[in-house]
Order: structure tokens, then C-alpha cells, then sequence
């Protein structure tokens, strides 16, 4: 298997994949990627950015998803609190698996592939992410690839003002101790 950046050649499979999640939410009864998110155009930018990345094997890619820098909107205001504070990081967005190879472990190979690209950057201190309240398998595999829940965010790109998310955070091996935040224990 191969993580490496997406083409526009990598289009068509990677919307296929996208469709497959859409269709796995909607027969879980879950209301996420159930409009016009995320539509071809996002897909096409993050390709053109250089944020999408894809785990391919045998020339099928198997997976998606976009690591993007620099701050994240929807990451301003949370309910809750981050780890960190004034750290830079990278949002994680618009993960999928082919529905051809369900059962894998596909989004946790994937996750761990771009953690080991990204602890090789020692300017990037953590890693964001975040997922609907329903989505329990994305809640699973995130907690279980190191995230820790740190509140609800809104999302406010897209078309989708009014919906809240779990968010999580991950910090890497390169985060300065003066950027964690102390967590205070609620009683």
C-alpha cells in the first residue's frame, strides 16, 4: 500500500469513494454528506491546494482524505477546549474508504500513514479533525488512532451553518510543551 498526493487523474475514483460514504451514512441514518457536501468543486480544489492525499494499492486507490495546513474556520470557536493553543496544526477533513474493500482497517491505515508523514514535519504540533454526533464508526476510528474529544464545533463552510461536530485533536511529536493547554478537571 501507498500514500501518496492526489492528481486530477485520481478524480473519478476518489468521487466514487466519496458517493460510497455518502451511501454508507445514509443507510446508517446519518445525516452527514447528505447534500451537495462535499461537492465536486471542494474535492477539485483541495487536489489542486495539494491537500488531498490517497492510499492506493494495485493502482485501486482504497482510500481519501484531505491534510490541510494553516487555520480551519469551523476551529475558531468550541465548546469545549483544544489540547493546544497557538500551536500550529493540520485539519484532517473528508475521510473515505472504498466501500469494495469495507473491513480492512483502510481508515486507520490511512490515518497512520499520514501521521508518519506528518511527524516528519517539525512545524506541524497537532492534528484536528471532527465528525457528526452519529457517525459512531468515524467517532470509533478516530479515538482509536490516538484523537482525544475536546468539544463540539460549528461548521460554518459549505453550506452547512447550523451543524454541530465532535472535535478532536492529536498532538504530534513535535509539539512545544508552551502550547498545550492545561486541562482544568471538572467536579
Amino acid at each position: 500500500m501507498l500514500l501518496r498526493q492526489a492528481t486530477m487523474a485520481d478524480l473519478p475514483q476518489i468521487e466514487s469513494i466519496i458517493r460510497d460514504g455518502r451511501e454508507l451514512l445514509a443507510a446508517q441514518s446519518v445525516d452527514q454528506w447528505q447534500g451537495t457536501y462535499p461537492s465536486t468543486s471542494i474535492i477539485v480544489d483541495d487536489i489542486h491546494q495539494g491537500w488531498t492525499v490517497v492510499l492506493e494499492e494495485d493502482n485501486e486507490i482504497l482510500g481519501t482524505a484531505a491534510v490541510i495546513p494553516g487555520e480551519d474556520a469551523n476551529y475558531e470557536r468550541i465548546e469545549g477546549q483544544w489540547l493546544t493553543d497557538q500551536a500550529p496544526y493540520l485539519a484532517i477533513h473528508r475521510v473515505a474508504v472504498s466501500s469494495h474493500h469495507r473491513g480492512r482497517g483502510l481508515a486507520g491505515e490511512l490515518f497512520q500513514r499520514i501521521f508518519a508523514q506528518i511527524d516528519k514535519a517539525e512545524n506541524v504540533e497537532s492534528i484536528r479533525i471532527d465528525t457528526h454526533p452519529d457517525n459512531k464508526g468515524m467517532q470509533h476510528v478516530i479515538k482509536k488512532n490516538g484523537f482525544t474529544e475536546t468539544g463540539m464545533i460549528d461548521l460554518i463552510n459549505q453550506d452547512l451553518d447550523g451543524v454541530k461536530d465532535y472535535a478532536y485533536e492529536r498532538v504530534t511529536a513535535h509539539i512545544n510543551p508552551a502550547h498545550l493547554v492545561e486541562i482544568k478537571a471538572t467536579k
